[in-house]
């Protein structure tokens, strides 16, 4: 019971120390640590809400992205067609023949090369040789009808030779290349 015996002004002398050191440690270990955690959580907030407003624009697309990638699925499709995933010379020999057919033009040879596979792209070229005999018109026209072909034919090379019999006549001999998808893509 000492505190009671000593003077006014030292009670209060120590009260005052008692309320500044009361408030310094609650200053430093309460408050400040809270208004750090508070202004952390200000900011996470303001980054949630961020990604809340971007949700919310993207919800917003939603129809016009599902829209986009449904045509981007059928413009898939579509090149499958142009660029299949495998050489399917088989099948590229009938559709050519049915238009050689169509035009009365016999080939005497058809001769699929190896594949040049492009660096960095996700195509491959197959290159063919072909030689074949007719009229220069009929000529022409298969020609157009190649560019038309359900498949993309680049023609590369193309050789002319009249022929000494019959002056409509040419003998041809051309190099083109169609393409094929590769695997793993």
């Amino acid at each position: 019971m000492k505190f009671f015996n000593l003077s006014k002004r030292a009670k209060i002398v120590i009260f005052v120390i008692f309320i500044l050191v009361f408030a310094y440690l609650n200053y430093s270990y309460i408050y400040v640590p809270r208004n750090n955690r508070i202004v952390s959580l200000d900011r996470e907030i303001s980054t949630l809400n961020d990604k809340i407003a971007e949700g919310k624009r993207i919800y917003a697309r939603l129809g016009e992205l599902r829209k986009e990638y449904q045509d981007l699925i059928e413009k898939m499709q579509f090149m499958e067609v142009l660029l299949p995933k495998e050489k399917e010379i088989p099948e590229f020999l009938v559709m050519l023949q049915e238009t050689m057919d169509e035009f009365n033009i016999d080939f005497s040879n058809f001769s699929p090369q190896s594949i040049i596979k492009e660096q960095d792209a996700i195509y491959a070229r197959l290159p063919i040789t072909m030689t074949y005999y007719a009229n220069y018109f009929e000529v022409i026209r298969f020609l157009d009808r190649l560019e038309n072909f359900p498949r993309i034919v680049d023609v590369r090379e193309l050789s002319l030779t009249p022929d000494r019999e019959k002056a409509e006549n040419v003998n041809v001999t051309m190099t083109m290349f169609t393409y094929v998808l590769m695997k793993g893509n």
